[in-house]
Parts: structure tokens; C-alpha cells; sequence
């Protein structure tokens, strides 16, 4: 069986890793952000996570404050997943996941229906939804597969859904 404090203990790590690794693109990252939007370069948003608690989620901006308006680099950040980086900081936290169901934001509408099965894990950066269609998914779908996440959940589908994740990016940057 897949122990939750194993999976926190591979979360922490792999965090840790990701984190001293992508030092140079956090940097680059802010520079960049900062000189797109201006002001900081860090969005924070109240989310959903485990046991139904809120917390902040962090991510580099990709849209001005004022507007919806997003820039090609923006737009190509946002494809990527590169503005989810500094949600690697939650996943220290304790606030989330590597690999979850995608966590929902407070005071939006809550989809009808959905399952609270949900919130009985910690929402991840990725998961089954994100590595089987993400943007072409239904909702409806999208909360399919978060549930035979929670189901399934084990180690050996964490680790498929960690390598897909890593080849999706490859496939989208080239």
C-alpha cells in the first residue's frame, strides 16, 4: 500500500530537486514577469485543498492586474506550465501534491456534479486529468479522472503520470 507519508517524504524530495534545479528559470522567470506586467511577480489565489481548507496557491503572473490581457511569452508560459513552478513552494508546504487532482478556486462555483472524494487528498501541481487532454477535456471529465485518481491511487500511477507530465513539457517547449 502507498503510504500518505511516503508519498509527503517523494514530495518533499522531488520538490527540493526541482526547486535548486530551476533556480536559473525562477529568476529568469521574475525578471521576465516583472517586465511584462509590472508590480509583483508572483500571483496569489485562495484554492481549495485537503480536508476542504484554503490556501494560497502561487504562481508567476501571466495577465495584468486590470485586464485579461496575456503577451506571446505569456501565453507560451502558460501552455508550458511554467508559471506553476512556484507552486513547488506549496508542495514544501504541505499546501499540495506533485501529482493530485488540480485544486479549486475559492468562490468560484463549485461544478454540479462533483465528488468531495476530492478533498481527501492534497491537490497536486499535475495529475490524471492534466496528462490525458488538460485544455481539451470536459469538465465533466476532468472530475472522471480526479476521481479514479483518488481510487487508484498508488505509487506506480504517480510515477506514469510524473513521466507523462515531464514528456508533455518536452513536447510543448520543441
Amino acid at each position: 500500500m502507498y503510504k500518505k507519508y511516503i508519498k509527503r517524504l517523494l514530495d518533499i524530495i522531488i520538490s527540493l530537486i526541482f526547486i535548486l534545479i530551476l533556480i536559473p528559470l525562477y529568476i529568469i522567470m521574475y525578471i521576465i514577469t516583472k517586465i511584462e506586467f509590472k508590480g509583483n511577480a508572483i500571483f496569489k489565489q485562495k484554492r481549495i485543498g485537503l480536508n476542504e481548507k484554503t490556501y494560497e496557491i502561487y504562481k508567476f503572473k501571466t495577465m495584468a492586474d486590470d485586464s485579461k490581457k496575456t503577451t506571446k511569452v505569456s501565453r507560451f508560459i502558460r501552455k508550458v506550465g511554467i508559471d506553476e513552478i512556484p507552486q513547488f513552494i506549496n508542495v514544501l508546504k504541505g499546501d499540495m501534491s506533485i501529482i493530485g487532482p488540480r485544486p479549486f478556486i475559492v468562490n468560484d462555483p463549485l461544478p454540479i456534479p462533483y465528488s468531495k472524494l476530492r478533498h481527501t487528498v492534497r491537490p497536486g501541481l499535475t495529475g490524471l486529468a492534466q496528462v490525458n487532454g488538460r485544455y481539451t477535456l470536459t469538465h465533466k471529465k476532468k472530475l472522471e479522472l480526479d476521481d479514479e485518481y483518488i481510487n487508484k491511487l498508488n505509487f506506480i500511477l504517480d510515477l506514469k503520470i510524473f513521466f507523462k507530465t515531464i514528456i508533455y513539457i518536452i513536447k510543448e517547449i520543441f
